[in-house]
């Protein structure tokens, strides 16, 4: 078949685990023989090819480039979305495109930056259309949602716009179960076929722990350096932890100066800044023996704990929207309270002074890390795509 995969960023430009997951699907795709073709944002309009994927690069047509975005002002970010949603010269621009390859199947994935009228596009060329859920981004305009998932009138209103603009395509996937209940309960996609789909991983080709002489236990942090991913929180919490245990924080964003000037005097804690998959999976993974994702809201997935899975490692996560669907506690890793210090420290020097990492917790990670292989995700949507 041939197949077209619309998401906001492709490489070289990342941000976090649902890019992870395009990249994963449009390999996978191409594994199995299709065609696959990527429409994306760009600096420049051009098409290009990377690992025998045909790439669209659209600059978007805009206040400023959704590349951007996260250096932008809260004013300018408000106009911007309104006139991303409602993106007529975007919406001409894919239908371009697609006019010109007619795929057999559009996998449409996080839409800013391009424009909420693929759908339509795709209804109007008679293609079917699958949309595939990574964040919050249709329920609020910054792709999070906390509070106890209430949302203010603001909200409200664009949330409805997305859901009228999304509509009902023949199939929308979601990544967890409290991400499909979420959007369920806000009225989305009513007519559609739905699925839970955990985002799929690659597990050909990587590295494994190397044998470790040394006491110390080595922790990794991964993903975007933000306030509400807990970074501040976890720092905290390890300057204050007695034995050998070192952390290696991996990742970019608006909190990374404020990390760094905390941590400026534990030489525990190192910060490698944002680093391409190949360049983590070559330099970082090998050493680590534990991560620790300390969000503060609610996550879709918790991709950077199942790559952890597939290299045969714990790791220690946030009780909070979908991280417990994928972390077992106490079985592939320990679930703390979001924002609780103290119970990230206590875990943390509970398992320096009991050794609690074990090669069993690791084969048992690995296996979980098997259920989300990208071959069997890849046959259950072209399934239920038929």
């Amino acid at each position: 078949m041939k197949l077209t995969l619309i998401h906001s960023l492709y490489r070289p430009y990342s941000k976090g685990g649902a890019e992870a997951a395009v990249e994963t699907i449009a390999g996978g795709l191409k594994s199995l023989g299709h065609q696959v073709i990527v429409i994306t944002v760009g600096y420049q309009p051009q098409v290009e090819e990377i690992n025998g994927i045909k790439v669209y690069r659209i600059k978007p047509f805009n206040l400023f480039n959704f590349l951007d975005i996260d250096k932008q002002p809260a004013v300018k970010r408000f106009f911007w979305h309104i006139i991303d949603m409602f993106n007529d010269v975007q919406a001409w621009r894919i239908y371009q495109i697609l006019k010109q390859e007619r795929p057999d199947l559009i996998i449409g994935h996080n839409l800013k930056g391009l424009g909420y009228y693929v759908p339509r596009l795709a209804k109007t060329l008679k293609i079917k259309y699958v949309q595939t859920i990574h964040d919050m981004q249709y329920l609020h305009p910054s792709g999070l949602l906390a509070d106890n998932y209430r949302l203010g009138l603001g909200a409200k209103i664009y949330g409805w716009l997305c859901r009228l603009l999304l509509g009902s395509p023949y199939l929308a996937v979601f990544p967890s179960k409290f991400m499909k209940r979420i959007y369920d309960s806000n009225g989305f996609f009513p007519r559609s076929r739905e699925a839970v789909l955990g985002n799929p991983i690659n597990l050909q080709n990587l590295s494994r722990p190397n044998a470790k002489s040394e006491a110390a236990i080595n922790c990794l942090y991964l993903g975007q350096v933000e306030m509400y991913k807990g970074i501040i929180d976890l720092i905290e919490a390890f300057k204050e932890l007695r034995g050998a245990m070192t952390l290696s924080v991996v990742g970019g964003g608006s909190a990374l100066e404020a990390a760094k000037v905390m941590a400026k005097d534990d030489e525990r804690i190192s910060f490698f800044g944002r680093l391409s998959r190949e360049e983590v999976e070559q330099k970082i993974w090998p050493g680590i023996d534990l991560l620790i994702n300390p969000s503060l809201v609610s996550e879709s997935f918790g991709m950077a704990v199942l790559e952890a899975f597939a290299h045969s490692l714990p790791a220690v996560v946030s009780d909070i929207g979908a991280l417990p669907e994928l972390a077992i506690d106490g079985q592939t890793g320990w679930l703390i309270p979001p924002g609780d210090k103290a119970a990230l420290k206590n875990k943390l020097q509970e398992i320096i002074d009991g050794r609690l990492i074990n090669e069993e917790m690791k084969e048992r990670c690995l296996a979980r890390a098997m259920d989300f292989e990208v071959g069997h995700y890849l046959e259950k949507l072209l399934m239920l795509t038929k």
